[in-house]
């Protein structure tokens, strides 16, 4: 019942930022695929705050994704109920991100306050959102087609890490635009392995 609740929800939600989705979704696609697009987005006000907006409006259908194919499926979420382990799949992925935001706001100096660390930061917002639409594709269609769920999951898991490679790939780009690759190097480290290594560690042995 929670679940049918919020998928409605975060339904009317994306219908309403529709238009903003589709005005920007150029600009996402692009920043795939060169990582100087990125820049470019960010210094459009209009298009980064759009960007941002529908970053936010994304994170509770993809953490619908996530419990409904079970993408994070930890020992201890075993015997959870449906609407419990909804409860709880949304409550981790905002904890993940509580841990990004304090991993920035550690690491960020006046050495890596610029352009680039900004740029880099917020990209994060672009690629999230690429796969969270990415991943209700694939969940709808395989589902319509009655793919096994077993089946579904394993290529969302393996759609979700191409696509953080990528991601990560970009970011070290942009963040080597500013700074010494070795910089770069524990830039990434700090904001994105060590949140991301928590979280699968997690999954793994809790």
């Amino acid at each position: 019942m929670l679940f049918d609740i919020l998928a409605l929800i975060s339904t009317i939600i994306m219908i309403t930022l529709l238009k903003r989705l589709i005005n920007i979704f150029p600009s996402l696609i692009a920043c795939m695929a060169r990582w100087k697009e990125s820049v470019n987005l960010e210094a459009s006000v209009k298009n980064s705050l759009d960007r941002d907006m529908i970053a936010v409006a994304c994170i509770l259908p993809f953490c619908l994704v996530v419990g409904r194919f079970r993408l994070y499926d930890p020992a201890f979420m075993g015997s959870m109920g449906e609407n419990v382990r909804t409860i709880v799949t949304i409550g981790i992925f905002l904890a993940y991100c509580g841990i990004r935001i304090m991993m920035s706001m550690t690491v960020r100096t006046h050495r890596n306050s610029g352009k680039s660390a900004k740029t880099a930061e917020r990209c994060s917002y672009t690629f999230f959102i690429i796969l969270t639409l990415i991943l209700i594709l694939t969940g709808g269609v395989l589902s319509f087609l009655n793919v096994d769920d077993g089946v579904i999951r394993s290529a969302m898991l393996w759609i979700s890490a191409a696509i953080y490679a990528l991601f990560l790939l970009r970011k070290t780009q942009i963040f080597i635009s500013g700074c010494s690759f070795f910089t770069a190097f524990l830039y990434l480290c700090a904001l994105e392995i060590l949140p991301t290594g928590i979280l699968m560690i997690s999954a793994l042995i809790v």
